[in-house]
C-alpha cells in the first residue's frame, strides 16, 4: 500500500488522506514522513483505535474517528479476528468470515457511518483496508466520491468473508464513477479461485478528471492485461526477471 501512495503522489501531490479501516496505526510514521496537512484515520475497534490514537497525540493534522465506514448510518456486529504468530487481527471484518486458518472468537457492536455524513472536504486520497467491506463503504462516500484525486482500495477476486464483493466488482463501480485504474499490487495464492482462495492486494485508482481520454482508455486495457490468466501465472510461478531472461533466450 505504501508504494501505491507513493505512485500516487509522483502524479499529483498529496496534501491529505483519510485511512479506513486504520487497525493499530502502522502507516502512522509513514504518513508523518509525508508531511500531510490532514490525516483522518476510521477504525471501528476501540482498542485498536486507542492504539492510534496513542500513536497521534502529539500531532495536531491527524484525527481518528472510532466508527467503521459503509452505506448505511447503523449499528452491526463486527467480527474480530484472534492474534496469531503473525498477528491476523488485521483480518477484523463486518463481513462473516469463512472457514480459514484465521480465528474469529470475538464480536464487537460498532457504529457505521456514511462518509458523506461527515464535513470533511478537499481531500486528496482515500485508503480502503476494510476486509471486503470496500464497496459499502464507496457507496457511502455518494457525491464526495468525486472530491478524491485517488483511491486506494483493496481488493480479492474470491469470497474470503460470506457475500464479499469481489475485484471485478470493485472495478466496475469505480470506473462508473469515473475513477481509472492506474496500477495494483498483487499476490496469488491460486490461479483458479474457488470459495477459499486466489488472488488478492491493493489497487490504485485515479480521477479521470485529471486525464485525457487517451490515458482512460489506456487505463481500462491496463486493468485487463494485470488481471487475467497469463499475468496471474507470471506473478505466481516466475518474476519479472526470469520471464525476461526465458524470452530473451528465445528471441536469441
Amino acid at each position: 500500500m505504501i508504494e501505491l501512495i507513493k505512485t500516487a503522489n509522483k502524479l499529483n501531490k498529496i496534501n491529505s488522506l483519510i485511512h479506513i479501516g486504520g487497525h493499530i496505526g502502522q502507516e502512522v510514521n509513514f504518513y508523518k514522513s509525508l508531511n500531510l496537512q490532514k490525516v483522518i484515520y476510521f477504525e471501528p475497534v476501540k482498542e485498536f483505535s486507542d492504539e492510534i490514537k496513542k500513536k497521534i497525540n502529539n500531532l495536531p493534522n491527524f484525527v481518528v474517528h472510532n466508527c467503521a465506514l459503509g452505506n448505511q448510518n447503523q449499528s452491526k456486529l463486527i467480527n474480530i479476528a484472534d492474534k496469531g504468530v503473525n498477528d491476523n487481527s488485521g483480518s477484523t471484518s463486518l463481513l462473516e468470515p469463512r472457514r480459514s486458518e484465521i480465528s474469529f472468537s470475538k464480536k464487537q457492536t460498532v457504529k457505521i457511518k456514511k462518509y458523506s455524513s461527515f464535513q470533511y472536504s478537499n481531500i486528496d486520497l482515500a485508503v480502503l483496508d476494510t476486509q471486503g467491506y470496500e464497496l459499502e463503504v464507496l457507496k457511502g462516500f455518494e457525491d464526495k466520491i468525486t472530491t478524491f484525486k485517488f483511491l486506494i482500495v483493496e481488493f480479492s477476486n474470491f469470497e474470503g468473508y460470506v457475500n464479499q464483493p469481489v475485484y471485478k466488482d470493485l472495478n466496475k463501480f469505480l470506473v462508473s464513477k469515473n475513477f481509472s485504474f492506474i496500477t495494483q499490487r498483487k499476490k496469488v495464492l491460486k490461479i483458479f479461485p474457488n470459495t477459499t482462495s486466489g488472488s488478492y492486494g491493493d489497487a490504485l485508482y485515479i480521477n479521470n478528471n485529471l486525464l485525457s481520454n487517451t490515458q482512460i482508455f489506456k487505463s481500462s486495457v491496463s486493468y485487463i492485461v494485470s488481471n487475467n490468466l497469463i499475468s496471474d501465472l507470471f506473478i505466481k510461478y516466475l518474476s519479472f526477471n526470469t520471464w525476461k531472461e526465458i524470452f530473451k533466450k528465445i528471441i536469441n
